[in-house]
C-alpha cells in the first residue's frame, strides 16, 4: 500500500447470524456447521475505497444502511466477515457517547484511561492534559464520575481526548449531532486543523451541508451496499432525492447518475450535469410524518403548495432559486366576518423556524365573508440552504395575535437541492448581492501622506 494512502478497503463485508430462537442458537453450537439453524444477514458487503492522507470521507445513507458497521470495523471493534482493510497509523474513533469511558470513574481518570488505550504514555498524557481540559471546558465536573454527566458533557470530554492525541485517522459517527452549536463549531475547527496536519477523517452525518463543507469525497450506502463514491455535491444530491424513496427506485436513479458521471469524464460540475441534477421538481415520497392540523373555528386552511414564481408546483428547488407558498383558505357558511391576518413559517428538520411572513403586513386588513374561498401567496427569495424544510401557518383575528382560528404545523415539506456551483454555509443565505473587490493604491513609504507632518528628532 502506498505511503500516501491512509485507509484501504477491499471487498469488505460483515455478516451476522440471525437465529429464530435461543434453542436454535444452542443446537448450532452443539451440532456445528453440519446443519444450519440460522439465516445470514449481511449488514455490509462489497465495499471498496481508498482514502488518502489529509482527506475527509463523508459517509451518508439511511438508518440501517451499514454506516456504523463500516466505521466499527475500521476502528477494530468489529471483525470483518470477508474482505480486507488496512489503516496506517494511530486510529481514534468517536463512535458513540461515552464509548471507552468507565461510568464509575471520574472524568480525569477516564482521560488517562482513554488516552492510554489510544497508545499514549503517562508523560504524553500529562503533556496534553491542559489542552484536553481546556477543549472539554466542563470545569470542576472533571473530578466527578462520568455517570453524572449530561450527554453534552460526555461528548465534550470524549471529543477532547480523541482530537488531542493528533491521530493519523479520526473516525466520527454522528456523535457531534448532540452538541450545541458553539461546541459543534469548535469541533469542526479542530477537524480542519487535524486535516491540515495530515489526519484522514471519516465523518458520518445526516447533515448534507456538513458533508459539502468539510469532505473531499463522499460514499453513499444503502442496505449495506455501496451505491456511489465521488464528489460530495453529487453524492448528497443523490441521497437527498432518494432518502424517502422506495427501494425499487434506487437502482434506476443510481444507474442513471453513475452513467451521467461516467459520460462527463468524472467531472460532474459542468452545466449539463447541474441541469440533470435538478430535472425532478417533485418527490412524491417527501411527506411529513409530523403533520399536525389543529381544530378549525370557522376558517380552514384547505391546502398548501410550493411553487416557482411562475406558478409551477414543486417540492424540490435548486439552491439559489426563488419560490412561493400558496395557501388556500375557506370560511364556513355561518362564520361572522372579522378582520384577519394570515401567516406562514418555514422550519428546518430540528423544528427551528427559519423564516416566515404575515399578510397583510401593513395597510387595510383582510375581511372575508361567510362562505368565501381565497388564497394568499407568500413569496421568498433564494435564502434557504440545501436541506429539507417544513411548512406551517395559521390565521387569527387581527386584534388577537396567537388566538388562532386555524393552524397547521408541518403541513407539507420541500427540499432545497444542492447546486454543484455553490458551497454555502450556515443556516440561511442572507446575501443581497455578489461580493465585490475594492482595490486600493499601495502607499509609497517615501512620501508623507497629505496633511500629516512628520518631524524627525
Amino acid at each position: 500500500m502506498s505511503d500516501s494512502i491512509a485507509i484501504s478497503v477491499n471487498n469488505l463485508g460483515k455478516c451476522y447470524r440471525v437465529f429464530p430462537s435461543p434453542k436454535a442458537r444452542l443446537l448450532q453450537g452443539l451440532i456445528g456447521e453440519r446443519r444450519q439453524f440460522y439465516q445470514e444477514f449481511w449488514a455490509l458487503r462489497s465495499v471498496n475505497f481508498e482514502l488518502l492522507r489529509g482527506q475527509t470521507l463523508g459517509v451518508v445513507g439511511r438508518n440501517g444502511s451499514g454506516k456504523s458497521t463500516l466505521l466499527q470495523m475500521l476502528c477494530g471493534t468489529l471483525t470483518p466477515t470477508e474482505g480486507e482493510l488496512s489503516c496506517r497509523g494511530r486510529v481514534a474513533g468517536l463512535l458513540e457517547l461515552g464509548s471507552g469511558f468507565n461510568p464509575e470513574f471520574t472524568g480525569m481518570e477516564n482521560v488517562f484511561l482513554n488516552a492510554s488505550l489510544l497508545g499514549l504514555k503517562q508523560k504524553e498524557i500529562e503533556m496534553r492534559l491542559d489542552s484536553i481540559l481546556a477543549f472539554a471546558d466542563i470545569g470542576d465536573h472533571i473530578q466527578q464520575p462520568v455517570k453524572t454527566y449530561s450527554s453534552g458533557m460526555a461528548l465534550r470530554l470524549a471529543f477532547a481526548v480523541q482530537a488531542s492525541i493528533d491521530p493519523d485517522i479520526l473516525i466520527v459517527d454522528e456523535a457531534l449531532a448532540v452538541g450545541d452549536e458553539l461546541f459543534q463549531k469548535k469541533c469542526f475547527a479542530r477537524l480542519s486543523q487535524l486535516k491540515q496536519q495530515g489526519t484522514s477523517i471519516l465523518l458520518v452525518t445526516h447533515s448534507c451541508a456538513q458533508i459539502i463543507q468539510h469532505c473531499d469525497v463522499s460514499l453513499l450506502l444503502h442496505k449495506g451496499q455501496p451505491q456511489l463514491l465521488g464528489q460530495p455535491s453529487v453524492i448528497t444530491t443523490t441521497y437527498q432525492q432518494l432518502a424517502n424513496a422506495p427501494d425499487e427506485q434506487w437502482e434506476a436513479v443510481i444507474n442513471r447518475r453513475q452513467a451521467l458521471i461516467n459520460s462527463q469524464d468524472s467531472d460532474p460540475t459542468n452545466s449539463e450535469f447541474s441541469s440533470a441534477e435538478t430535472d425532478e421538481e417533485h418527490d412524491p415520497n417527501l411527506i411529513p410524518q409530523s403533520r399536525e392540523i389543529y381544530p378549525s373555528e370557522g376558517i380552514t386552511i384547505e391546502s398548501v403548495t410550493v411553487e416557482y414564481p411562475d406558478g409551477r408546483e414543486c417540492n424540490q428547488i435548486t439552491f439559489g432559486a426563488a419560490f412561493q407558498l400558496r395557501f388556500s383558505y375557506s370560511t364556513e357558511p355561518d362564520h361572522n366576518p372579522q378582520l384577519l391576518r394570515c401567516g406562514c413559517h418555514i422550519a428546518n428538520n430540528q423544528g427551528l423556524r427559519i423564516t416566515g411572513q404575515a399578510f397583510p403586513m401593513s395597510g387595510e386588513l383582510f375581511t372575508p365573508k361567510a362562505g368565501d374561498q381565497w388564497e394568499v401567496i407568500f413569496s421568498f427569495g433564494a435564502g434557504l440552504l440545501p436541506g429539507v424544510y417544513f411548512i406551517g401557518g395559521g390565521v387569527w383575528p387581527a386584534d388577537q395575535p396567537g388566538a388562532f382560528l386555524h393552524r397547521v404545523v408541518d403541513f407539507c415539506a420541500f427540499r432545497i437541492l444542492i447546486n454543484p456551483d455553490s458551497t454555502p454555509s450556515g443556516i440561511c443565505d442572507l446575501t443581497s448581492r455578489p461580493a465585490e473587490l475594492i482595490q486600493h493604491q499601495p502607499i509609497n513609504s517615501n512620501q508623507s501622506s497629505p496633511g500629516i507632518n512628520i518631524a524627525l528628532q
